[in-house]
């Protein structure tokens, strides 16, 4: 799924319906995201159970997942995002998010 469906699904708290029950009963900050092949707005994410020694790439058969963030820290940037301005529609929350993981201070 792409971030934006996963952004709205936490802007509306329906992100369960997306979970499904693999990760129903796990604390966000162990749910990670990673991108096919890479990060970007328009990247296909799948969620990741953290484990011990996950990286920032994980290979899964022929498919290799770039590493975003926890499904918690999304919460977070999404919250400070609407604290400067709770209009901000959700593709525009995507490339603010992207573009602050993307910062290597961060």
């Amino acid at each position: 799924m792409k971030l934006v469906e996963i952004i709205k699904a936490l802007r509306r708290n329906t992100i369960n319906d997306l979970l499904g029950e693999e990760f129903s009963d796990i604390d966000y900050e162990k749910i990670i995201l990673y991108g096919e092949f890479s990060v970007g707005v328009d990247t296909i994410y799948r969620f990741f159970k953290s484990k011990r020694g996950m990286g920032n790439i994980v290979k899964d058969g022929e498919m290799t997942y770039e590493r975003l963030c926890s499904l918690k820290d999304l919460g977070f940037l999404i919250d400070y995002y609407l604290s400067q301005y709770d209009r901000k529609p959700d593709d525009i929350l995507a490339i603010d998010i992207i573009d602050h993981l993307d910062d290597p201070n961060f």
